[in-house]
């Protein structure tokens, strides 16, 4: 009787080992999204940021253009580079933009906004095609930018999460800055026009989003994707470089196909900028 109740043990022993031992599942792909929608909430913002963008056209061209006092980005066909010197305040998405003509703009735009904050107002209001002025983050409801708070979650949640978006794992995935990352694509689950994330690289050491790509489908104007890149610089998550990829369009007819390279330079992370920086120019 004993030697059958030690047998008894022996095996559950084994079979426990076993159940130890055996590979687990992988992550699933609402896994992967959530933990990445967490780790880039947790993120701490820098109050300022200066940087230089500068912009190398290979079929498309890009210029600033005032529009009803709000600046756009002018996509057109052309071969004249960009640059701007950027000088950025991150709680109310203030950028003020010096062109090389000593021409000086002031945009709420989020596509200036290299902090997950102004990735966040695009997933929300769309990169290219709206342009909402807001009222400072510290004013709102909303956590400010380096608060860690399960309200902030929940918000982002908001306008990227599942519900939003079906998700689809497309595997693994180099991230732009060479570190292994994981893929995933996004198709809305509605025909919101400003819901335009199209696909996502997860990069796996820190669960942070390192590329955002956002697709803009426009029947005149610019019609193809705005993809941006993430990295670590100066310990801050930040958008590093990027690209813009499509056709201008007529009532829906293509009438030119080429891409716009930009890259960050000499970012920075400055402890205060003059308020005056960001007060707009009279004639915009």
């Amino acid at each position: 009787m004993r030697f059958i109740s030690s047998l008894a043990l022996a095996f559950l022993a084994l079979g426990t080992a076993a159940r130890a031992d055996a590979p687990q599942a992988p992550p699933t792909v609402e896994t992967y999204y959530r933990a990445a929608i967490n780790a880039m909430d947790a993120l701490k913002e820098p109050a300022y940021v200066t940087y230089t963008m500068h912009g190398d056209p290979q079929g498309l061209a890009v210029k600033l253009i005032d529009r009803n006092s709000l600046i756009w980005l002018g996509i057109h066909d052309g071969s004249d580079p960009s640059t701007w010197q950027v000088r950025h305040r991150t709680d109310d998405y203030a950028s003020e933009l010096l062109d090389v003509d000593g021409t000086r703009w002031v945009s709420m735009r989020s596509f200036f906004d290299p902090t997950w904050w102004g990735a966040f107002r695009a997933l929300r209001d769309g990169m290219l095609n709206y342009q909402v002025p807001e009222a400072a983050v510290s004013a709102r409801a909303t956590p400010a930018p380096d608060a860690s708070s399960k309200l902030h979650v929940i918000a982002t949640v908001t306008v990227m999460g599942p519900a939003i978006y079906q998700l689809q794992d497309r595997g693994a995935a180099t991230c732009p800055s060479g570190s292994p990352g994981h893929t995933i694509h996004l198709i809305p689950r509605d025909r919101d026009p400003k819901h335009q994330l199209n696909d996502v690289v997860i990069e796996l050491t820190t669960r942070r989003f390192c590329m955002v790509r956002y697709g803009v489908h426009d029947s005149f104007g610019f019609h193809g994707i705005v993809e941006q890149h993430y990295s670590d610089v100066g310990g801050y998550w930040v958008q590093t470089d990027g690209f813009l990829d499509g056709t201008l369009r007529v009532f829906g007819i293509a009438t030119h196909h080429g891409k716009w390279f930009y890259r960050l330079d000499d970012i920075a992370f400055p402890k205060r900028i003059p308020s005056t920086a960001f007060i707009t120019p009279y004639w915009q």
